[in-house]
């Protein structure tokens, strides 16, 4: 590959294109069932579960982890900012300084 050629816009145009062509396939798929069951409302309710199915796969299968692990290092965020409170409320008493939620209960 050329230095000197672009890269994004090519990679841009890929996938607008699949997404369009993915749009137009359901649409397709959706306006095929609609004339062989003879109403919308079936094949609408056809492809929206098969959609959810194929979310909740890819959720369970790729992004379920992921969240686990966001959830985990939030976790750890939290407690040790509970321990650098607790250090600053500390100093804090030692220097006989009040703290924001001392002045409100007073």
């Amino acid at each position: 590959m050329r230095a000197d050629r672009p890269f994004f816009l090519p990679l841009a145009i890929m996938v607008v294109a699949a997404l369009l062509s993915a749009l137009l396939f359901i649409s397709a798929f959706i306006a095929w069932l609609a004339e062989v069951f003879g109403s919308l409302k079936i094949p609408c309710l056809i492809v929206g579960v098969i959609m959810a199915l194929i979310a909740a796969i890819v959720y369970s299968v790729t992004l379920k982890s992921y969240f686990r692990q966001i959830g985990e290092e939030l976790r750890v965020i939290y407690s040790v900012s509970r321990i650098i409170r607790g250090w600053i409320d500390w100093v804090l008493a030692l220097f006989g300084a009040t703290t924001d939620n001392e002045k409100e209960e007073a």
